[in-house]
């Protein structure tokens, strides 16, 4: 076994151990709870089943082959949650190892590899990605990508299979075929018309993904509005970009859910970003280029120019992160690459297993969140949601309070209010909150439901 292929294994091996703590994790029922274990086409059972994964769309997406991978884990565990966990860490394990081998066949530099594959692999922020079982597609389209990759020097048509499959599970790797020329032009040194030959196919199932995802949140209005200006996107989304390369060094306010505030702070970190990505331009001209191309065309689909509600998570830098980490890598002289390699892979390891425990249920993880961030309207939002689950009606109401309070046009938190009141015998100001529930949504039932109560 060459020496690349025995560390990729114990990678793989030690990923895997890392992350085993989330198989006796819970659902979250946030997303899992409907795209997994009521998901009609995860739970329908033999031929029917499987032609309804390839012919329906279910909520906004189409990712037949996430729902595939799904409905085997369901046939085979019985709907027992520590079976779709234990698959979720076998990916990105899996993941990891593959990383590696083709690092080294980018770099033909063993320590270099590993060390990049080993920061990609335990990094605190993929807590996300591994331990949120809707998050399948990302450790699941990843795979396929870098099989691709793999692939793809010397078997284009088994690497546009591989890319399909990929799209076919997460829209959000739709980027490869841009990665790819990105590649074959600054690495490669590759004229650009001989680069748009070799990979102007894989455009054909990116842009079949793309489609189906832009029409899937149309449909679903799940499409933020639009920036008031284009400033304010530009401010934004640098801000954001800034926020993403200090999480890569420095993860140690992690939280499932953002909320982006305008911030000279954050402004100026984007700005001492963009200084030192200058300057490391400067020293390794061709890999500094390659580097930020990945990082910005990963996080392409999440920049906004579709509008979308979320606009910053630890999932969107998933594969994003290859970028910086490579840099940051190869800038290292030779001596100091495995020592630095260590360190950060004993700071990431530790603050893994300190973000593991937090992702353990939805009460622990919206918890989390609202310590980390008091101003969450989302966040409280949620813990009233689950004290409500167990009967304690007063932190219920504490929390839903704060959420209207903090987002006065936040429907769905009006309408949890209103119910907690309604019963805790407030009726009076259950009403109010209530109706402005139905004012802000129309489409809120229960809302509707608790007025006709109300009303008899």
């Amino acid at each position: 076994m060459k020496p690349e292929h025995r560390f990729a294994l114990v990678l793989a091996v030690l990923t895997l151990l890392l992350f085993s703590p989330t198989w006796s994790h819970q659902m979250l029922f946030w997303d899992d709870d409907v795209n997994v274990l009521q998901n009609p086409l995860v739970t329908q059972p033999g031929m029917q089943g499987f032609k309804s994964i390839f012919t329906s769309i279910f909520s906004t997406d189409y990712y037949p082959i996430k729902y595939l991978s799904l409905a085997v884990d369901h046939w085979v565990w019985g709907g027992r949650f520590v079976g779709y966990h234990v698959t979720q860490t076998l990916l990105h394990a899996l993941n990891a190892g593959l990383l590696l081998l083709l690092l080294f066949r980018w770099t033909k530099n063993l320590p270099v590899a590993v060390t990049v594959a080993v920061w990609f692999a335990w990094h605190p922020v993929q807590v996300e990605s591994v331990a949120w079982i809707a998050e399948r597609k990302n450790v699941l389209g990843t795979c396929f990508v870098l099989l691709a990759w793999l692939a793809y020097p010397r078997r284009r048509l088994l690497a546009l299979l591989c890319f399909t499959l990929a799209a076919l599970s997460h829209a959000l790797v739709i980027v490869m075929p841009a990665l790819l020329f990105w590649y074959e032009v600054y690495r490669e040194r590759t004229p650009w018309r001989t680069a748009v030959q070799r990979t102007w196919l894989f455009f054909v199932p990116a842009a079949f993904a793309a489609v189906m995802r832009v029409l899937g949140h149309q449909e679903s209005s799940q499409l933020a509005e639009n920036f008031p200006s284009v400033w304010n996107w530009t401010r934004t989304m640098f801000q954001v970009l800034g926020e993403y390369l200090t999480t890569l060094v420095w993860p140690v306010r992690l939280n499932n859910f953002y909320v982006e505030r305008a911030s000279t702070a954050g402004l100026l970190a984007a700005v001492g970003w963009a200084t030192v990505w200058g300057w490391a331009i400067k020293r390794e001209r061709r890999w500094g280029w390659f580097a930020l191309g990945w990082f910005l065309i990963a996080l392409l689909p999440v920049l906004q120019l579709v509008p979308h509600p979320t606009v910053r998570a630890d999932r969107y830098l998933y594969l994003a992160m290859l970028g910086p980490f490579l840099l940051l890598a190869l800038s290292l002289p030779a001596r100091a690459v495995k020592v630095v390699g260590v360190v950060g892979a004993v700071w990431f390891a530790t603050l893994t297993m300190l973000r593991l425990p937090d992702w353990k249920d939805g009460k622990t993880l919206w918890t989390d969140s609202v310590k980390k961030d008091p101003n969450s309207a989302m966040a409280h939002f949620s813990v009233a949601g689950y004290a409500v689950g167990e009967r304690d009606f007063q932190t219920a109401e504490f929390h839903a309070r704060e959420a209207v309070k903090l987002n006065p046009r936040f429907a769905d938190a009006q309408e949890r209010l209103g119910a907690i009141l309604l019963m805790r015998g407030n009726t009076g100001e259950a009403r109010v909150h209530l109706e402005r529930a139905l004012e802000l949504k129309p489409t809120l039932v229960d809302a509707r439901r608790n007025l006709e109560l109300l009303n008899r």
